[in-house]
């Protein structure tokens, strides 16, 4: 991740869509994270970023939360409470541990069948309309339960760097991935070491 709201908000490391929104607040285990979608028409513009809606759908999203900011905060807020179940499903992933999924599996039972797809500039994206605010939750879930039922469950990981908490799909071949960006984080935090290195050489000649 970055230092940059934006840039960050641009960057995608976890692999898999629910982890990159997972990745939706910077330096998750700082003591100053960084909230990159502080609002729903936010969140909008991360789905578009991210491919998860076709630009039709988010613009017809937009419309329904101009006219009704108050659905718009609720549907924040369950966008929210959502992003927090799946830090603590992965959480419990890195840990060997059973996930509590009840709230996961509520969810699912409200959303519909997985639609159709269709293309979208080069890519392809499931054929929402954008008709109820929470239809930008599902892609997400259904990436999450992807996630689960198969073997990606089992190579989550979270960033080493001091304050990130990004998590990714550790594909690499002996799992031994560290950072969620090894050009971002990965520089970054060779660096802070390698100065903490240097500052206690200087302390202990000084002493």
């Amino acid at each position: 991740m970055s230092r940059d709201p934006q840039r960050a908000a641009t960057q995608f490391f976890g692999g898999r869509v629910c982890l990159d929104f997972a990745n939706t607040l910077d330096w998750r285990t700082s003591a100053e994270p960084q909230e990159l979608v502080p609002n729903y028409a936010a969140f909008l513009g991360w789905c578009g970023r991210r491919g998860t809606l076709s630009p039709q759908a988010i613009k017809a999203l937009e419309l329904i939360a101009l006219k009704k900011p108050a659905d718009a905060a609720a549907a924040q807020a369950e966008i929210l409470s959502l992003r927090s179940e799946i830090w603590s499903i992965c959480d419990a992933l890195r840990r060997g541990e059973r996930s509590d999924l009840a709230r996961v599996n509520a969810l699912l039972a409200q959303a519909p069948s997985q639609p159709s797809l269709v293309r979208t500039g080069s890519s392809y994206v499931h054929h929402l309309q954008g008709k109820t605010l929470s239809e930008p939750l599902w892609p997400i879930l259904w990436s999450l339960t992807a996630v689960l039922t198969s073997a990606d469950a089992s190579r989550i990981g979270c960033c080493q760097a001091d304050g990130c908490g990004w998590f990714y799909v550790d594909e690499s071949p002996n799992r031994t991935r560290l950072w969620c960006s090894s050009e971002v984080c990965g520089n970054r935090e060779r660096a802070r070491r390698a100065y903490a290195k240097r500052r206690k050489k200087v302390s202990g000649k000084s002493g």
